[in-house]
């Protein structure tokens, strides 16, 4: 038994616990939702209603079947039932049982209508949305329904059917015929489907180098060289630390010479002074040591220090 199918059967099994509610509770529910100002009951009715009708997304399902079982289709059925619960949960916070459309795009008032035929709109909306969006190759909507015609005639035929007497009992032309046989066999490559070593866990990010990821050795010695650094740093003057803490060393926010003079009551020039000393002295500590670090922290120090 396939993963999906197995996660397919777990969910209905979940879903099966929630109980189904009558047309009166929905019309209870709706006026809850549109009329209720306490937030917290609008959410509970929200909630109510969308778990009564969670079978209601899978009775959709049934309509998109075929289209799923389409060499296109790159989507699974647990994806569109998720598609479809997005469309429920819309469809639950709009839900307004005292009103219709007349069928002219005008809201009138009229008996209570069923959450069910308000629902079903948004879920399919929502699924075949989702189909759309799967597709690598865009196919024409009413291509899904030849395709079912042509499965029916080779089922009763055995698929002992010419092209030609197919073609004839859909009624469509030879050009129309022979993209229709085209775009039912059309499939798409995915990155996933290059690897040969699929049943090893490998993919094809095994073989397609990423260049805007760094590189963990590289990572691990920066690390390891601003440890040093700060280590080394450790043992100058704390007026110093901080002063060099503060102008090279932090991320959030710039710092000038400006602002240490107003943080430590002294002018500019005296701090470029220590900044300049500090780093001096810094050079000259890390100097015999030099083949443990990056030798750009040395250009940039002695840079700093010019």
């Amino acid at each position: 038994m396939s993963q999906t199918h197995n996660a397919y059967e777990i969910y209905m099994k979940d879903i099966s616990q929630y109980p189904r509610i009558n047309p009166a509770k929905e019309v209870e529910l709706s006026n809850i939702i549109q009329n209720s100002e306490i937030a917290q009951n609008r959410e509970k009715a929200i909630d109510q209603l969308i778990h009564a009708n969670l079978l209601l997304v899978v009775h959709c399902l049934k309509d998109f079947e075929k289209r799923l079982g389409s060499p296109s289709a790159r989507i699974t059925r647990m994806d569109l039932i998720a598609e479809g619960n997005i469309g429920l949960m819309k469809a639950a916070r709009r839900f307004n049982a005292t009103h219709n459309d007349n069928g002219e795009g005008e809201i009138t008032n009229s008996s209570p209508i069923r959450f069910s035929t308000y629902a079903c709109k948004c879920i399919k909306n929502r699924m075949r949305r989702a189909l759309k969006l799967a597709r690598f190759i865009h196919i024409p909507e009413h291509h899904f329904g030849y395709w079912s015609k042509m499965e029916s005639l080779k089922s009763d035929n055995e698929s002992a059917i010419s092209d030609e007497s197919m073609r004839k009992q859909l009624d469509v032309s030879k050009d129309v015929m022979d993209l229709l046989k085209q775009s039912s066999s059309s499939k798409t490559c995915m990155l996933e489907d290059l690897s040969s070593r699929e049943n090893e866990g490998g993919g094809w990010t095994e073989f397609i180098p990423n260049t805007s990821a760094s590189c963990p050795a590289k990572e691990t010695g920066l690390k390891d060289m601003r440890s040093f650094l700060f280590t080394e740093m450790s043992k100058l003057p704390p007026r110093t630390q901080n002063m060099l803490s503060m102008m090279y060393f932090n991320e959030k926010k710039h710092i000038t010479l400006k602002d240490l003079s107003n943080k430590y009551g002294i002018s500019s020039e005296r701090c470029r002074q220590v900044c300049s000393q500090g780093i001096e002295r810094l050079r000259r500590q890390m100097s015999s040591r030099i083949k443990l670090i990056d030798p750009t922290i040395m250009q940039n120090l002695e840079s700093c220090a010019a």
